[in-house]
């Protein structure tokens, strides 16, 4: 595509191939199979909220079934400093190199057995439960993110759905580094179906804001739902 043609071409595209310098994007998506009557973190690790590493540590990954040993794992975060980080790590083998606060996203980049992990891979940091890969889905599936340091994030859409025909509440939630609660940044309700917003005014995220989506539900339900953040480094 020529530098032309790229005024043409949509935002998004743009910014994913790089063209719009200090600006990239971030897509988090996630799942929740036993969303209940109080608030949960959309991710697969059970009910409840998401409980953050207070500590930067290195990361370790094991499963619950053996046969997904020797499999590797490429794991993607923010180091102690709060800047990006990835590194891949051995299910059941040594920990990280790298020392991790925050963990956005792991996939099996490698599968010892099969195609996909045979059991729940889970990575700790800080002895706490960062990411969680289902049996058989090969990557984390949660609405979580951390804006590295010296980087503005923009909240740019977030969307809902439900699996059953139940009333659903949904909202992002941030919580500034600097602050000790967490803030309503979006809210929806809706009773089955899908949800989504498009922001023609971006919510304005600070550098090591924490974010997620939170969820509940008239009756246990699966809810999904996800959100979208334009990234702008401010060093670049």
């Amino acid at each position: 595509m020529s530098f032309a043609s790229l005024n043409n071409a949509p935002f998004g595209l743009a910014v994913q191939m790089g063209v719009i310098n200090r600006f990239s994007g971030v897509q988090k998506f996630g799942y929740n199979d036993t969303v209940g009557t109080s608030f949960e973190t959309v991710w697969t690790n059970g009910t409840g909220l998401y409980v953050y590493p207070t500590t930067a540590s290195t990361a370790v990954a094991t499963s619950s079934n053996t046969d997904d040993n020797d499999s590797t794992v490429h794991i993607f975060g923010l180091d102690s400093n709060f800047d990006l980080a990835d590194e891949v790590i051995t299910v059941g083998g040594s920990a990280s190199t790298t020392s991790f606060i925050r963990m956005h996203r792991a996939f099996v980049s490698s599968a010892n057995t099969g195609v996909v992990n045979q059991g729940d891979i889970t990575v700790t940091v800080d002895s706490k439960t960062v990411a969680f890969i289902s049996t058989g889905y090969g990557q984390t599936l949660q609405s979580i993110y951390t804006i590295p340091r010296n980087t503005i994030g923009y909240l740019m859409s977030f969307d809902v759905g439900a699996s059953k025909d139940l009333e659903i509440e949904a909202k992002i939630m941030a919580r500034p580094i600097n602050g000790n609660t967490f803030q309503t940044k979006a809210f929806t309700t809706l009773r089955g179906g899908a949800f989504r917003k498009e922001y023609n005014v971006p919510e304005v995220l600070t550098e090591k804001t924490d974010i997620e989506m939170r969820v509940k539900s008239s009756a246990t339900s699966s809810v999904s739902g996800g959100f979208e953040l334009i990234l702008q480094n401010k060093n670049e």
